[in-house]
C-alpha cells in the first residue's frame, strides 16, 4: 500500500517456534512485506505467540501473553522473562475441552486445555503468582496458577450482566440474548492495592465491578459507556476507567465503589454526535501521581489527566510525522522511568516519549499490529497479534486465524545509542521518511494531472469474498501469478470476468487490507478501520456473545436480522438498511467501530461531489440517524444483505435509477454492492454456489456494459474489487484477491504485476476528485500509474455474455417460509406484512403450529454469518457444493503436498479453522 514494488512471496519463516535473539547476522530472518506493503522488522528477542495476541503481563519470573482470536482455542501462554522460551500454554475451548497436543511436536510443551472458556483482551498478575483472565463470553474471570510447571484452573469467579440507563450509549444490550443470559462481558482486570480484591470492566455491562478474591463476593458500579482498559493511581486511592465509547475515562474511589467523576479526553458525546468517537484504550498511571496517561487510538494522541482534580493536563501527539492524518492507532501504554513508551498498532513500532519535557524521542520496530506492551525492570514486553505476516494458504487456511503472533523484548540500556536508527528503520518501513514522502508525491502528482483532465467518473464495484486464485487460478494469461489447482470458479461460472481481464487492467498482485468483512468495507470506504473493530471481530466471528458491529446495523436477536425472517415488520427488511435504528427495534449502533474521518462519503459530501450509493452502510450519529443531507445520496430503494434477493435484481434497480438521472444528474462517483459471489454454501434450498457466482458474474458485467454506453463513459473509470479475500486458497498470498480497471483511458489486455491493496483505490479516487486524505494509507498509497493509455478507447465493453449455469438450488429440505422468501426474493420482495407470501405464511403458521414453518435457528443465514460463514467452512461449502466431495478431497491432497513441497511450516494449533 506505501509502496508500489513486485511482491516477492515470504520466505518460510512467518511462524517462528523457538527464542530469536535478533542480529545483524538473522534481521532477514524476520523481516517481511505485509499485504498493505509496509514492512515489518522487529528488534531485540522474539517468539511466537498465538493468533491475535492482544495481552502481556509480568508475573513471577514469566511473562504471560492473552490471545483471544477467532479460533477453536483462546490462549495463555508462559514465557520465560529472560530467554523468551515458552514454558507452559493454557487452551480455553468455549465448549468442551478438546486434547491438541501433538507427542512429535516438540514446540508443544506443558500445554493444558479446559472447555467452556473464553477469554478477552484482560490479563492480571495477582499474589502468589495467580493470574486472572478475563472471560468475555463466558462471563468470568478465570484464575490460573502453575504447578509444577503445569497451569491449572483454580477458581471461576462469576459476573452478572448489570442493567444501564436507556439514554447511556449504546442504549441497548449489544449481545445476543435469545435464550442465553445477558452478559457482563468482562474484558480488562486490575488487581486491589492490598491483594483483596480484583477490579473488573463489563463491556456490555457499561460496569465496573469489585470481587473479593477469598469470598467471591462482588459489587457493582455503573462507570459508562463501553469500559474498557483499569489501572489505578495516585498510589492506589483512585481507580481509573477507560471508556471506549464515551470519549472520557472514569475515577472510582475503589474503597467506597464511588464514581467520583469523569474526565472528558474528547469532543462531547450524545445522541445527536456524528463525530467518530477517540477510542480510550490503555492507561498508565505515573508511579506516587495523580497522573494517568491514556491513549486515544482513534485520534494518535495520548491525554495526561490529573485523576485528582478530573482535568486534563495536556496532550502528547503520537504522529509519525508533521500534520499525519490518523493511522497510528496507539493502544498499548507503559512507564519506564522518565520514558513513555506507546505501542502504535497501526505502524508496528513504539514511541518513545520523555515524560517532563512530552517530547518524542523515537520508535522502535516491532512486529504487525502490536496490541499491548509492559515491562520488567529496564525491558519491554511487547506483543503483536498478526505476527510477521500472512503468506500463502497453501493448507486452506483461513486468513482470519492462520497469522501466528510474535512476542518481543526489547533491551532498553542501550536506547540512547539504539534509538536513532530504530526510528529511522521504522519510519522506512512504513513509507513515512521525508524523502519517501517526498518522492511519492512527485510520482503521483504527474498522474495526477492526467486523471483531472480525462476521469472525471469513478464507479466502484464491490463483491464478496474471494481469493485470486478462487476466481482466476484457470486465468492462463496471467501465467504464473495463477494456480489452476485452486481455481474454484472459472470461464464456466465467470465467463465475463475473463473477458474483462482480457480487455482492461488485471491486478494480479492485489492485495485485501483487511482480513475479513468486518474490516474490508472500511478498508473499502475509509481507507482504515478502527482498532475497536480489530479488536472484537474475532469475537463475533468465532461466536463468542458479541454482535457483529463493523459499521452495518446488526440485529440484536439471532435469525432476526435482515433479509432471515421470522421477526416483526421493519426487521425483516433487506431495504431497512437506511432507516434510523430508532424504527427497526432491537439493533446493534454501530458508531463506536467508525475511524477518525469516517468514511469517503462524508468527504464527497463536504466536497459537494455528486454520488450515489447502492448498498453500503454510512456513518450514523450516536443515537443511529442518517444526516438528511447524505439521505439524498443513498438509493434507498436497493436492496442490502438478502439471499433469496439476486443481484441481476440489483443491477436493474441501480440501471433503472441512472437511467432516472441523465446528464447533469448523473452521479461523478458511484458505489455499489454486488454481494452474490459470497453464496449460501450448502444451505438447503438456497441457490447453488455456481449459480450464485454465475449470476454475479452476469449482473456485473451488464452493469459496466450499461455504464459504457453512457455519455459519462469517455471521462469514465470503473474498478471491481472484493471486500476481502476470506474464503479460498491463494499460493502467493492468502489476502490477495482481484482488482479490475475498465474504462477508455485503461490500458488494454494489461496485467498489473506491482503490489497495491484497496487503498490505492480511494488513493486513485480522491486524486481524481481532489479529495484530502482519510488516514496514513491512502495519505502515503500511490496513485495508480502503469495501467492508462494517452490512446482511449472510447467503445463500449464487450458483449454481456449469458449465464452459461442453470438455475439450481442446494439440496436438503425446506421450510415453507424459505421457499415463500426464495419466490419473493426472485421478483425482488421480502415477506412484509402486505405481502401474499406473508399472509399465507401466517396463515399457515397459526394453523399449523410455529414450528413447522419457521426456520430452525441452526439454518438461519443471516448478516451475521455474513460475517461469521466465510472462511475455511464457507470454502469447504462452496468446494462440496460446486465440485463434489471427491474434488475437495483431491483438492486436499494436492494442497499438503503443496505445503510439504514449499516446505511451509504447519499451522499452530491456535489457529486452526474456526467454528
Amino acid at each position: 500500500m506505501a509502496f508500489c514494488h513486485t511482491f516477492l512471496p515470504p520466505s518460510n519463516t512467518l511462524n517462528i517456534n523457538h527464542p530469536i535473539q535478533i542480529n545483524a547476522d538473522n534481521i532477514d530472518w524476520v523481516t517481511h512485506v505485509l499485504p498493505t506493503g509496509r514492512i515489518v522488522s522487529p528488534v531485540g528477542t522474539v517468539n511466537g505467540a498465538p493468533n491475535f495476541v492482544t495481552q502481556v503481563v509480568p508475573i513471577g519470573h514469566d511473562v504471560a501473553a492473552l490471545a483471544n482470536g477467532a479460533t477453536y482455542a483462546q490462549t495463555i501462554t508462559w514465557y520465560d522473562q529472560n530467554t523468551l522460551q515458552r514454558m507452559a500454554d493454557m487452551a480455553a475451548y468455549k465448549q468442551s475441552a478438546k486434547s491438541t497436543i501433538n507427542p512429535t511436536d516438540a514446540t508443544d510443551i506443558h500445554k493444558n486445555v479446559i472447555g467452556h472458556q473464553s477469554f478477552f483482551q484482560g490479563l492480571a498478575a495477582g499474589p502468589h503468582s495467580i493470574l486472572y483472565a478475563a472471560g468475555g463470553d463466558t462471563g468470568d474471570v478465570a484464575a490460573f496458577h502453575l504447578v509444577h510447571g503445569l497451569p491449572r484452573l483454580i477458581r471461576r469467579y462469576p459476573l452478572r450482566w448489570q442493567a444501564f440507563p436507556n439514554t447511556q450509549y449504546p442504549y441497548a444490550y449489544q449481545g445476543h440474548y435469545n435464550d442465553k443470559p445477558r452478559l457482563f462481558y468482562p474484558d480488562a482486570i486490575a488487581v486491589g492495592p492490598h491483594g483483596q480484591h480484583l477490579y473488573v470492566t463489563g463491556m456490555l455491562s457499561n460496569s465496573l465491578a469489585r470481587i473479593n478474591i477469598q469470598s467471591g463476593k462482588t459489587r457493582y458500579l455503573n462507570v459508562g459507556p463501553y469500559p474498557f482498559a483499569i489501572t489505578l493511581a495516585d498510589s492506589g486511592q483512585r481507580l481509573v476507567v477507560s471508556l471506549w465509547g464515551g470519549n472520557a475515562v472514569a475515577v472510582v474511589n475503589p474503597e467506597k465503589m464511588q464514581l467520583l467523576g469523569d474526565i472528558r479526553v474528547g469532543p462531547p458525546t450524545g445522541p445527536n454526535n456524528t463525530a467518530a468517537g477517540v477510542h480510550p484504550t490503555a492507561l498508565a498511571a505515573l508511579p506516587h501521581s495523580p497522573d494517568v496517561f491514556v491513549a486515544l487510538a482513534n485520534i494518535d494522541r495520548i491525554a495526561e489527566v490529573n485523576v485528582a482534580d478530573l482535568r486534563v493536563k495536556g496532550f502528547l501527539n503520537d504522529s509519525p510525522y508533521p500534520d499525519a492524518p490518523p493511522g497510528t492507532y496507539p493502544d498499548g501504554l507503559t512507564i519506564v522511568g522518565l520514558h513513555l513508551y506507546v505501542a502504535n498498532a497501526g505502524n508496528n513500532d513504539v514511541a518513545v516519549f520523555n515524560i517532563p519535557t512530552g517530547k518524542a524521542l523515537g520508535l522502535i520496530p516491532t512486529a504487525w499490529y502490536p496490541t499491548a506492551i509492559s515491562h520488567v525492570g529496564n525491558h519491554l514486553y511487547v506483543v503483536s497479534a498478526k505476527g510477521l505476516s500472512s503468506g500463502p494458504n497453501v493448507e486452506h487456511q483461513w486468513v482470519g486465524d492462520m497469522m501466528d503472533g510474535v512476542v518481543q523484548k526489547i533491551d532498553l540500556s542501550g536506547l540512547d545509542h539504539a534509538l536513532p536508527a530504530w526510528t529511522e528503520e521504522s519510519l522506512e518501513n512504513d513509507g513515512f521518511t521525508a524523502a519517501q514522502r517526498a518522492a511519492r508525491h512527485l510520482t503521483d502528482s504527474q498522474t495526477d494531472r492526467f486523471l483531472r483532465k480525462h476521469i472525471h467518473y469513478v464507479v466502484f464495484i464491490l463483491r464478496e469474498n474471494k481469493t485470486f486464485d478462487e476466481d482466476l487460478g484457470d486465468y492462463k494469461a496471467a501465467g504464473a501469478w495463477a494456480d489452476p489447482q485452486l481455481d474454484l470458479y472459472g470461464p464456466k461460472e465467470l465467463p465475463n470476468l475473463y473477458n474483462l481481464s482480457k480487455h482492461y487492467a488485471l491486478f494480479v498482485n492485489f492485495m485485501a487490507d483487511g482480513e475479513v468483512t468486518a474490516q474490508g468495507h472500511q478498508w473499502t470506504t475509509a481507507a482504515s478501520d478502527s482498532d475497536f473493530v480489530q479488536r472484537t471481530w474475532p469475537e463475533y466471528y468465532s461466536g463468542r456473545g458479541l454482535v457483529a458491529n463493523p459499521g452495518w446495523t446488526q440485529s440484536l436477536v439471532p435469525g432476526g436480522a435482515t433479509g432471515t425472517g421470522g421477526m416483526p415488520a421493519g426487521v425483516d427488511n433487506p431495504y431497512a438498511i437506511y432507516e434510523n435504528l430508532s424504527v427497526l427495534g432491537k439493533w446493534s449502533n454501530p458508531w463506536i467501530s467508525y475511524p477518525e474521518r469516517l468514511f469517503l462519503f462524508n468527504d464527497l459530501l463536504d466536497h459537494k461531489i455528486s454520488f450515489e450509493d447502492f448498498g453500503e452502510f454510512v456513518s450514523r450519529s450516536e443515537a443511529g440517524n442518517i444526516s438528511t443531507a447524505m439521505k439524498k445520496y443513498l438509493a434507498t430503494g436497493f436492496p442490502g444483505w438478502d439471499r433469496m434477493i439476486l443481484d441481476t435484481y440489483r443491477e436493474k434497480k441501480a440501471v433503472n435509477w441512472l437511467k432516472a438521472h441523465p446528464g447533469s444528474k448523473f452521479p461523478h462517483f458511484i458505489y455499489i454492492w454486488l454481494p452474490d459471489d459470497h453464496t449460501a454454501g450448502r444451505e438447503p434450498c438456497y441457490y447453488t454456489p455456481n449459480y450464485y457466482l454465475s449470476n454475479n458474474d452476469f449482473a456485473t458485467a451488464k452493469f459496466i456494459h450499461y455504464l459504457s454506453t453512457t455519455p459519462e463513459w469517455k471521462h469514465m473509470v470503473v474498478f471491481l474489487n472484493e471486500d476481502d479475500a476470506q474464503s479460498g486458497a491463494d499460493h502467493i498470498n492468502a489476502h490477495r484477491t482481484f482488482a479490475l480497471a475498465m474504462g477508455p483511458w485503461v490500458k488494454k489486455g494489461y496485467l498489473e504485476t506491482n503490489l497495491y491493496s484497496q487503498v490505492n483505490i480511494l488513493k486513485t479516487t480522491e486524486a481524481i476528485f481532489g479529495l484530502p486524505p482519510m488516514s496514513q494509507w491512502d495519505q502515503n498509497a500511490s496513485v495508480f500509474a502503469g495501467i492508462w493509455t494517452d490512446h482511449p478507447d472510447f467503445s463500449p465493453t464487450p458483449p454481456v455474455i449469458p449465464m452459461q449455469i442453470p438455475v439450481a438450488f442446494n439440496a436438503g429440505k425446506c421450510s415453507n417460509y424459505t421457499l415463500l422468501r426464495r419466490e419473493a426474493g426472485a421478483s425482488g420482495h421480502y415477506l412484509h406484512p402486505d405481502s401474499q407470501w406473508y399472509a399465507w405464511y401466517k396463515a399457515h403458521q397459526t394453523a399449523h403450529g410455529a414450528g413447522l414453518l419457521a426456520p430452525s435457528a441452526s439454518h438461519a443465514y443471516t448478516p451475521t454469518t455474513l460475517l461469521k460463514v466465510p472462511g475455511p467452512e464457507q470454502m469447504k461449502q462452496e468446494w462440496i457444493a460446486a465440485k463434489g466431495i471427491k474434488a475437495w478431497h483431491k483438492e486436499m491432497q494436492y494442497l499438503k503436498a503443496y505445503a510439504q513441497k514449499q516446505h511451509a511450516p504447519l499451522a499452530a494449533y491456535q489457529a486452526g479453522e474456526k467454528e
